[in-house]
């Protein structure tokens, strides 16, 4: 890894313009790209967008990027030369931004959600569309439109307040998103060096496009892994995209969008108390590769653990429907799994794991972070600041300016479109906290925690302890139940989550490559507001002129409901009243506190991120258990056999290589469904 600094310094308004233009075009390509897609590709196949789904969120196109220059940087010295370390860090940091504002969920799914919220198509209580201000969603005939498509002249000036909504909507959370990372990547980044695995795994790939001798050393095991990863994708592209194909992988029938196979009917396991998917998708198995022993046995060991006081439970006369219930439903149906039905109720031990992983990581940061406020506000000699400050993007005080001002746009934001402004302070505060701790995740596995519920049940304790909703329901509810579900709880494609993941996967890539924080700060910048902007008339174009019926089907809209939002697991997080929860809830708050003590005295001892990834919702249903299980015994084996020479000179550029080939497959495959869409065959 790269620690010297590029040759430029400071990053040109050239190479800035650029970025931007670069951003746009992407932004616009990945956008209507996505409109054309098969619906069975979205969660796994989509090429520039996701190519690996929940929980990893995985996407293609920095991949898919750095892959199509790599045969090109292998015959031509001028383009590597050209490329340079620093270009090749701005694509990707450009590419890993733009793809996650311009896939199926954000904006095909996220701007919809509100824009088409007041149409007819949305089978919202009346009472709760009287709640939706006009300058969220554009009128009934407008949003009734966007169905079938066929609109002659877009009524953009109808559109525009909704828009720009939307815009300030994402994009303040973006500058707030940036402006914690400013603050916390010293410590993160340059300190502790937390991973971030899907950034490693795209820096193998860089490598190569750079060249020289460390490319020379590790093309051997790269190239391996590319081909390995062409041959295991190229039947799984087949078996998506062309109807004919032999079903090899039994991935049209029993399996999970994103790669998990079910218990079946016919399979002896059915009739045991077993919630519990198995996974076969090969990218799950390259990131776990990535991670720490200590992480991976931790989280397989609590998983049998889960599966043993499953079985206690049930002889014990608890889920006594499980036997009799369907795969998916045993894992994610609240009166039935043990994940969500008392006495269990493991999703909120892990949940408020999660909320003990955001309180012990700001304990453990609070002399960082009481620093960097002492130099941004404080008195401190110039010579100290400057010192503290040298390899920062912003001096501290800009940054601390920039997250109280993101803050505030947010939060105003939400007050004048009608939450009250207690509630607007609590959606902006906790879902900061709470993608603090995702992206701290993130950054260590390579995952999130879909549907946590961490920080959504205060949200329920204080302001709505009984749903459904008795009554006429406020606007901080209407709005604010997608919110909750969507942007902060869900997934970091629904429009917030990512502006934090980019943030940080951009300084760790420029840390890798020794490009200075100061210039990474100004492209990412530029990539989220231009991303952010430019996907929003783009699907509004796709939407007037194909129609979402014809794009991604008319049930595509059901969650234009915005009723339905506040009666999910996302906002509802279990059955019963908010009371009922808090005891697991805190469990998991004082067993990850306990466990990272022991932990970090008694190295043995099972690693505290274990029962948060393993008794989520999203590591039984897509059946992660097994590829971090499988995982751990190759590289367990890696190292025995041949050390951490190996396993870095070997082992990681393999998996690099693999990643690679199955990006480049993805993308070729993705091409030929998008083709499919204009000319069928």
């Amino acid at each position: 890894m790269s620690s010297e600094k590029v040759a430029e310094r400071r990053v040109t308004a050239k190479t800035l313009i650029w970025v931007a233009i670069l951003s746009a075009v992407l932004t616009f390509v990945s956008t209507m790209w996505h409109a054309f897609l098969p619906f069975i590709a979205r969660c796994t196949f989509t090429g520039l967008g996701v190519i690996c789904s929940e929980p990893a969120e995985m996407v293609g196109m920095p991949f898919v990027l750095l892959m199509l220059l790599f045969p090109l940087a292998l015959k031509s010295s001028w383009l590597r030369e050209r490329l340079g370390a620093d270009k090749l860090t701005y694509v990707y940091i450009v590419a890993f931004t733009v793809a996650g504002f311009s896939n199926v969920l954000m904006p095909w799914c996220n701007f919809p959600y509100y824009a088409c919220s007041r149409g007819n198509t949305a089978t919202t209580n009346p009472l709760w569309k009287a709640k939706i201000p006009e300058f969220v969603a554009v009128p009934p005939e407008v949003a009734d439109a966007t169905l079938l498509g066929g609109v002659a002249e877009i009524p953009w000036g109808v559109w525009l307040a909704p828009m720009l909504w939307f815009f300030i909507l994402i994009s303040s959370f973006g500058i707030i998103s940036l402006a914690v990372t400013n603050i916390l990547r010293k410590s993160w980044i340059d300190v502790e060096r937390v991973p971030f695995p899907h950034t490693l795994l795209a820096y193998e790939s860089l490598i190569q496009v750079q060249g020289g001798d460390r490319a020379k050393a590790k093309l051997k095991p790269f190239l391996l892994g590319v081909l390995i990863g062409v041959v295991v994708s190229i039947p799984l592209g087949a078996i998506m995209f062309l109807p004919w194909f032999p079903d090899i992988y039994a991935w049209r029938t029993s399996t999970c969008g994103p790669g998990a196979q079910q218990i079946t009917s016919d399979s002896p396991l059915y009739s045991q108390p077993i919630a519990l998917h198995f996974n076969k998708h090969p990218i799950p198995f390259v990131i776990a590769y990535m991670l720490p022993l200590d992480v991976l046995f931790s989280t397989w060991l609590f998983t049998l653990i889960y599966v043993i006081i499953v079985y206690v439970a049930f002889y014990s006369g608890y889920y006594t429907a499980l036997p009799t219930t369907g795969s998916c439903g045993r894992i994610w149906c609240g009166d039935i799994s043990p994940l969500y039905a008392s006495p269990l109720r493991l999703r909120l031990i892990s949940g408020g794991g999660i909320l003990g992983l955001i309180l012990m990581t700001l304990f453990l940061e609070r002399k960082h972070i009481l620093q960097t406020l002492s130099v941004a506000f404080g008195r401190i000699s110039p010579d100290e600041k400057a010192a503290i400050e040298k390899d920062e993007p912003l001096p501290y005080r800009s940054s601390w300016i920039m997250l109280i001002i993101g803050f505030i746009v947010l939060w105003g934001l939400l007050v004048g479109t009608g939450f009250d402004i207690a509630q607007g302070f609590a959606m902006v505060l906790l879902t900061t906290i709470l993608w603090i701790g995702q992206t701290r995740l993130f950054g260590l596995t390579g995952v999130h925690v879909e549907s946590s519920g961490a920080v959504q049940w205060i949200t329920r304790a204080i302001w709505y302890p009984e749903m459904p909703y008795p009554g006429e329901p406020p606007t901080g509810l209407v709005l604010g139940s997608v919110m909750w579900s969507a942007q902060s709880n869900r997934h970091p494609l629904d429009g917030w989550g990512w502006s934090m993941w980019s943030s940080f996967s951009a300084y760790q890539m420029g840390r890798l490559t020794g490009v200075h924080a100061k210039n990474v700060f100004k492209v990412v910048l530029i990539a989220l507001l231009v991303a952010q902007f430019v996907s929003l008339p783009t699907v509004i174009v796709g939407l007037s002129y194909y129609g979402m019926s014809r794009l991604h089907g008319a049930s595509s809209l059901w969650a234009s409901n915005l009723e339905w939002w506040a009666s999910t697991g996302w906002f509802v997080v279990a059955s019963g009243y908010p009371a009922e929860w808090i005891g697991h809830i805190i469990v998991g708050v004082i067993a990850l506190a306990a466990m990272t003590y022991i932990h970090a005295r008694v190295l043995w001892f099972p690693h505290p991120l274990g029962p948060i990834l393993a008794w989520s919702m999203s590591f039984p249903l897509f059946g992660w258990w097994l590829a971090f299980l499988v995982a751990w015994v190759l590289k367990m084996l890696t190292l025995r056999i041949g050390g951490s020479r190996a396993y870095e000179d070997i082992g990681v550029p393999f998996a690099g290589g693999v990643l690679g080939g199955y990006a480049i497959v993805n993308f070729v495959f993705a091409l030929i469904g998008v083709i499919r869409f204009f000319v069928p065959f």
